[in-house]
């Protein structure tokens, strides 16, 4: 009976064991940061965020952007593919604070440290991500992904958007395992679209059946062009009157009188014979018959 109760006894302890091995949640508090963590932040933050003043905070003055300030980093996890949050949810060396203009967050700044030097820093004008970082929750970890571009933060077994650009892709608190099942999706339906250049405007054919009708219609638009030219061709040659005729040799007339009549003369071109007619003059009665030639 004795034995019989022991080998009960560790069949229960054996059933025990893997329920609570499976139950793990990714928690992470705050840890301190290093002391080359801090020395960036101090020292390098604040002219890493005016050398992109321009960019993240595109409506401060440039006296406004100096006037800025760094506050403490925190850690951050990264986001990688899958949809398990043991394999999603990376730890890492990335580090994030705040940007505040006087005592307002306006922003945040965040860096990678390989090997204890800084690299790729991130410098967003969010208003909403340096506020939520601001408040330095215990028990919130901040994710980076890199794929969206946006930040969220793991609260117990939620994900929340962080930044706006995370506002975007959900739009409150949502289960841990979904948000890792819809951002799977996600990125598995997303194709790269190929930028158009610059120079050359992009046209957009939405279907290949809707070709033929296109064409159709480039056809008929130059076939009524076309069409309207020959009817304004043929109806100005219409309205127009042939140009008369210039005259060969236009008559040029003299009149003398000789007499009681009149003498014409004309003249015509050079190419052409020339006649000259002279009207003979009356005898006078007290002529003596000789004329006056």
């Amino acid at each position: 009976m004795r034995k019989l109760l022991l080998l009960l006894a560790v069949l229960m302890l054996s059933a025990v064991g893997p329920v609570q091995a499976t139950t793990t949640a990714p928690t992470d508090d705050v840890q301190p940061a290093p002391e080359h963590v801090l020395t960036w932040f101090r020292e390098k933050a604040p002219a890493t965020v005016r050398s992109h003043g321009s960019e993240a905070f595109p409506k401060a003055g440039t006296e406004e952007v100096a006037a800025m300030s760094v506050g403490a980093p925190q850690k951050t996890a990264v986001l990688g593919r899958g949809t398990s949050p043991n394999k999603a949810i990376q730890t890492s060396e990335r580090w994030i604070a705040p940007i505040y203009s006087a005592d307002d967050p306006v922003g945040a700044i965040s860096v990678n440290f390989d090997a204890e030097v800084a690299k790729a820093e991130i410098v967003r004008g969010d208003s909403r991500l340096g506020a939520a970082i601001a408040r330095a929750e215990k028990g919130v970890v901040f994710l980076w992904d890199s794929q969206l571009s946006a930040w969220f933060a793991l609260r117990e077994s939620t994900v929340e958007p962080a930044d706006t650009a995370g506002a975007k892709i959900i739009l409150g608190a949502v289960p841990t395992v979904d948000f890792l099942a819809q951002r799977d999706r996600l990125l598995t339906s997303s194709t790269p679209v190929p930028a158009a250049p610059k120079d050359v405007p992009a046209v957009t054919v939405n279907e290949g059946r809707n070709l033929p009708v296109t064409l159709a219609l480039i056809l008929l638009v130059i076939g009524v062009l076309v069409g309207s030219l020959v009817w304004l061709r043929s109806e100005r040659d219409e309205s127009d009157p042939e140009p008369a005729l210039p005259e060969t040799a236009p008559a040029i007339r003299r009149k003398g009188i000789v007499g009681a009549r009149e003498s014409k003369m004309r003249f015509r071109d050079s190419g052409t014979k020339v006649s000259v007619y002279k009207s003979p003059k009356k005898k006078d009665k007290n002529s003596s018959g000789l004329s006056d030639d």
